[in-house]
């Protein structure tokens, strides 16, 4: 079933003029960013894909800017991955992006701001930041901790 499926979206990308270029930018935003092949797509990828081509005019007429949607959209939904790791490490606090600005040009893997980032990288991002939360919640166990103060909601005193 799987290479009669990759056979019928092969069809139908060349019936809608799709180069190659375009039918892997197409599948790299399908996907999230997982995979530019479509060979890599996974059945139920496939079939949604095909569903979309076969029933939808205006994606189908608009494929280039769909692609280009679609990996916004991926990029949008890894930026709010990232920022809400930040928020429960303490790294940013909602409104006021400063602090995480500051952290994210000083000290994230790549030193650029969240904008800057590009889908690849996120993936690095990500990584980088369940890292930091594992160690900010190994360190909220620990007694007079900033996480642990944090964790808990006790001011942390001061050292005047």
């Amino acid at each position: 079933m799987g290479k009669e499926n990759h056979r019928r979206l092969m069809v139908l990308l060349t019936q809608a003029g799709v180069d190659e270029d375009t039918r892997h930018e197409l599948v790299y935003g399908w996907t999230g960013g997982r995979t530019s092949s479509t060979k890599g797509l996974y059945e139920n990828e496939l079939n949604d894909m095909i569903w979309k081509l076969q029933h939808d005019s205006f994606f189908t007429s608009n494929l280039n800017r769909s692609a280009n949607a679609m990996k916004e959209l991926a990029i949008k939904q890894k930026r709010s991955n990232v920022l809400a790791i930040a928020q429960r490490c303490g790294l940013h606090g909602g409104t006021d992006f400063k602090q995480f600005n500051g952290f994210m040009e000083n000290r994230s893997i790549l030193k650029k701001r969240l904008n800057k980032y590009t889908l690849e990288e996120l993936d690095q991002l990500i990584q980088q930041m369940h890292a930091i939360e594992a160690n900010y919640k190994a360190s909220s166990n620990h007694v007079g901790t900033k996480a642990w103060h944090e964790h808990y909601g006790i001011p942390q005193s001061s050292e005047n």
